[in-house]
């Protein structure tokens, strides 16, 4: 019998490594294709677009036990279940750890899916790549809505 445990030990951590690297391959695809997507979006030429830029908001709206928590937007958040995320939904099974991010470019707010299992709705359509956000838009994150506001 301890041999048959030992064998089994020695799979389940293989099977361990082999989950690593594919979560270590899936980080460095996002990072890439990050990169590849600022460079793609214009960089504001001078902070005047961003001090004119209207400061706003996400505002969770559903599911109702959650309802009237209110997230600022700076230039960079990042949205999922880990508490280091800007807009932590830590109660929400259905959104990644780190689900999605909301960034500002040239005094526009845009909206990115990070690679996450269930997907990134932008008013009822699938976020595939970056995707520019305006007051009123809802975005949801597993069972979690959020509407930009003031």
């Amino acid at each position: 019998m301890p041999h048959a445990l030992l064998h089994l030990l020695r799979y389940f951590l293989l099977a361990l490594l082999w989950l690593f690297f594919l979560y270590a391959a899936r980080m460095v695809f996002i990072e890439l294709r990050r990169s590849r997507t600022e460079r793609a979006t214009p960089q504001a030429s001078t902070s005047l677009a961003a001090d004119t830029a209207v400061l706003l908001r996400l505002k969770v709206v559903d599911p109702p036990q959650r309802r009237g928590r209110v997230f600022d937007l700076g230039d960079e958040v990042t949205v999922g279940r880990s508490p280091g995320c800007a807009v932590a939904i830590e109660d929400d099974t259905f959104v990644s750890s780190i689900h999605a991010r909301v960034y500002r470019r040239s005094g526009e707010l845009w909206l990115e899916d990070l690679g996450s299992t269930n997907g990134t709705w932008l008013n009822d359509e699938r976020v595939d790549g970056p995707s520019r956000l305006q007051r009123g838009d809802r975005v949801k994150v597993g069972s979690t809505t959020l509407e930009v506001a003031r």
